[in-house]
């Protein structure tokens, strides 16, 4: 039976890692991986945004296969792997039905379909190393009596787990604090107490985290300062920001995945004295409990904060569904509807985000955005008459933009932003040559009039705007103005805002 299920755990990859090929060839690369390919061109210790790992893989994979939707080729397999490496977890654990359903649920449900499995984006990384980490563990902590060369070797490979999720998101320290939490609660774990295991996957993971905590004191802790100011209390609770937190995870992984995903870490909770479910429950609450209730006094939240959390309730899912002995067809069923759900979402997803068509057949009210136009390539700008000749650089009002901007343009032309809030541009290299020299301030036709106050102080003079739309399957959907800009007087990049001391 188990070699049915591995043969049938691989086709399960196997048939989605086709699955977001296609859909990575029909979607160009969003705001936030348009932003990050522009970004990881410097090769750097670290950055602002998040730890340097996706940077890195989104910087050689640039290199190899071009800065659009080829470079998410290496998120795409390395999630097909973290995929094998949950199914293998599962099923040491729970068995191989459990393991099964795990691995399929995980795969239907949007956000690992597509963010984590699929974008330029720090998620799938950090989902690997922590998979790495907890399959190495569970080995440990569930296997009778390993020898000491397999004990040494599986606590080396969960510190190089976790070092590999600590180089992905800073909120790999919860997982971390929820291992640590496990092995104190978890009185047959107790023991590890007294072993150097612990201690050496430790050090490991620190090493290998070195970088950021360098490229943090180098910048004065920016990097740090901009993730934890998210969680400061803003005055008054605000329920509002708590439930949209709430609906977004529900979203993220369908209502019908959501639901026994709760119902399994609530059977798990019942059952915690089982120390396998312990082990994946201490992996699962912090990041689901910490990112679900900050919003009700901090800064709104994303709920893909939550997910490194809710893969690991995808375990305790299986095993409860297995337990139910719910019948093979019911579960056929719910796989086939889970699938054609998904897959309509993704064909309406990607054919609107080439063409549009949706918000012309309903349009939408004035004041929502449409949130395909974030994969709307933005190539029509190399066709507008301000790059012809090629300019010294290209300065834009908003870091957004200045994504899609340097994608358009290709690396020849830089791309600095001057604006309060510039993120991860502050810390391009490359401007120090260009006093003197003219360039092209691209900005959204609605924001010209601040943004040209703003940026004018920077330059010797200022040209006349230029109008340039770009257009989505011919129809209007990107209004820019390009303006001529001459004889820079200060240095590029504009200083990163540091916090008062």
């Amino acid at each position: 039976m188990t070699e049915d299920a591995d043969r049938l755990a691989g086709a399960i990859i196997a048939g989605f890692l086709i699955a977001r090929l296609l859909f990575a060839y029909l979607l160009a690369p969003g705001i936030d991986e348009s932003y990050t390919l522009a970004i990881a061109r410097n090769l750097s210790l670290s950055y602002l945004d998040h730890p340097p790992l996706h940077q890195w893989i989104a910087h050689f994979a640039a290199l190899a296969l071009g800065e659009g939707a080829a470079a998410r080729l290496p998120f795409i397999i390395l999630f097909a792997a973290t995929g094998w490496i949950l199914y293998r977890l599962t099923r040491d654990l729970f068995g191989p039905r459990a393991a099964t359903i795990a691995l399929f649920s995980l795969n239907v449900a949007p956000f690992f379909f597509a963010s984590a499995g699929s974008w330029v984006v720090p998620d799938g990384p950090l989902l690997f190393g922590l998979a790495v980490a907890a399959w190495a563990l569970a080995r440990l902590f569930f296997v009778s009596d390993p020898d000491r060369s397999r004990v040494s070797g599986l606590w080396l490979l969960a510190g190089v787990g976790l070092g590999l999720a600590g180089l992905s998101k800073y909120s790999a320290a919860l997982s971390a604090a929820g291992l640590a939490a496990f092995i104190l609660l978890a009185p047959k774990q107790r023991r590890w107490l007294r072993h150097a295991g612990p201690y050496v996957a430790a050090a490991v993971a620190l090493a290998m985290t070195l970088p950021v905590f360098i490229w943090n004191a180098q910048h004065d802790w920016a990097s740090f300062q901009f993730q934890g100011a998210r969680g400061v209390p803003g005055g008054g609770l605000r329920p509002i920001q708590f439930l949209t937190m709430v609906a977004g995870q529900v979203i993220y992984l369908l209502p019908w995945i959501f639901a026994p995903l709760a119902a399994g870490m609530a059977d798990a909770w019942r059952r915690r004295s089982d120390e396998r479910r312990l082990f994946l429950l201490c992996l699962a609450l912090p990041p689901i409990l910490v990112f679900t209730i900050t919003p009700l006094w901090g800064a709104r939240g994303l709920p893909q904060w939550t997910m490194p959390g809710w893969f690991f309730a995808f375990p305790l899912m299986g095993a409860w569904l297995d337990e139910r002995a719910i019948d093979v067809r019911a579960l056929r069923r719910w796989a086939f509807i889970s699938s054609g759900v998904l897959a309509t979402v993704a064909a309406v997803a990607a054919l609107q985000s080439s063409t549009g068509w949706l918000t012309r057949l309903a349009p939408i009210q004035f004041g929502v955005a449409d949130p395909t136009l974030e994969a709307m390539d933005w190539r029509g700008l190399r066709d507008a008459p301000a790059f012809n000749p090629r300019p010294a650089f290209v300065v834009a009002a908003k870091w957004s933009d200045a994504g899609k901007i340097a994608l358009a343009l290709g690396p020849d032309i830089p791309v600095f932003v001057i604006s309060g809030d510039p993120r991860g541009w502050a810390f391009v290299s490359g401007g120090a040559a260009l006093l003197g020299r003219d360039g092209v301030l691209v900005v959204r036709t609605g924001d010209l009039p601040a943004e040209l106050a703003a940026a004018a102080s920077a330059f010797r003079s200022v040209g006349e705007p230029r109008s340039w739309t770009l257009t989505r399957n011919g129809h209007r959907e990107v209004e820019l103005a390009l303006v001529p800009v001459k004889g820079l007087t200060r240095e590029l990049p504009i200083p990163y805002p540091v916090a008062p001391r």
